[in-house]
């Protein structure tokens, strides 16, 4: 559900793309994907954000409302509460998204965004808008609980975003971890994306309104000839960029929605949050995680509409 991902050119060669293409790899976090089914696992131990204990479930409802009305720059307080994200019974059905972005800040300043020039892009993107289908499915356990059909979400906003023919391959696709396979229109590459779900949150506020959210660690790496994963592929030792060096980063991604029954309309108010993780490979990116300080170096807003299809 959550975020933005600092691409570099050495991975997508057309740097005058980069800003719309991160926003579009960006975007399959901030859709409801890492929920579909009763599998579970639990988060990896080596982030941020995991020492969460199980007691963050007692915090007070209305958390996640502050952490964006207030845009709260501290790390999520939550940890990996429940297995799933169980949506209620009126997001069942195939839904048409328009999601606006309002606003983007750079917390740390221009140069953690990623430099001037890629924050005037990204603040270029303030109001445009994209469109694309969502899909919500009942889950064949007794409970018949409503959760997001993954597989059909992720291929919806990348053929929006990227192009019809970018999705090459999903091979994983389970609550906590997804794997998708892309070739960006007009890129000579193509990209693996790894969503990994770290802490998960949902808050019910009434019959009417629903919030939830997630920390994701987000894996970007080409795709190289021997089509090794990119967590096998060797990384360079030395401090430039590598063709072959993942970019890695971790998203917390919160979404507040209101259901209009007359309308038959939800709309959400939803922010991402992007945080840097600490390297042991680059000392300059080191660095970078050390004078953030723990705060995102990147956050942005949108408001999302959700019209029933059918």
């Amino acid at each position: 559900m959550f975020g933005r991902l600092e691409t570099s050119k050495h991975i997508i060669p057309d740097e005058t793309e980069c800003s719309s293409r991160r926003d579009a790899l960006s975007k399959l976090i901030l859709l409801p994907v890492l929920s579909s089914t009763p599998e579970f696992s639990w988060a990896a131990t080596d982030s941020p954000f995991s020492f969460q204990q199980a007691e963050s479930s007692q915090l007070a409802v209305g958390l996640l409302e502050a952490r964006v009305t207030e845009n709260v720059l501290s790390p999520p307080p939550y940890g990996m509460e429940v297995p799933d994200i169980i949506y209620p019974s009126w997001f069942q059905g195939t839904w048409q998204i328009s999601s606006r972005t309002t606003d983007v800040q750079a917390p740390c300043g221009a140069a953690l965004f990623g430099g001037n020039a890629t924050l005037e892009r990204a603040k270029n993107e303030i109001g445009t808008t994209l469109q694309y289908d969502a899909r919500f499915i009942s889950t064949t356990t007794s409970t018949g609980a409503i959760v997001a059909d993954r597989y059909y979400n992720v291929q919806s906003i990348a053929k929006a975003a990227m192009g019809e023919f970018s999705v090459m391959d999903i091979p994983v696709a389970t609550p906590n971890k997804l794997t998708c396979v892309l070739l960006p229109k007009g890129s000579p590459r193509m990209l693996q994306v790894d969503l990994i779900a770290l802490n998960r949150r949902q808050e019910t506020i009434s019959d009417l309104q629903f919030d939830c959210s997630e920390v994701t660690r987000e894996i970007v790496a080409p795709v190289n000839n021997n089509n090794a994963p990119p967590q096998q592929q060797p990384q360079s030792n030395n401090n430039n960029n590598n063709n072959n060096n993942p970019i890695l980063k971790e998203i917390e991604t919160t979404s507040l929605y209101t259901y209009n029954p007359s309308k038959n309309e939800i709309t959400c108010q939803q922010r991402s949050a992007t945080f840097l993780l600490p390297s042991q490979t680059s000392p300059i990116a080191y660095k970078m995680w050390e004078a953030a300080r723990g705060r995102p170096i990147d956050t942005r807003f949108y408001q999302v509409r959700y019209t029933k299809k059918g």
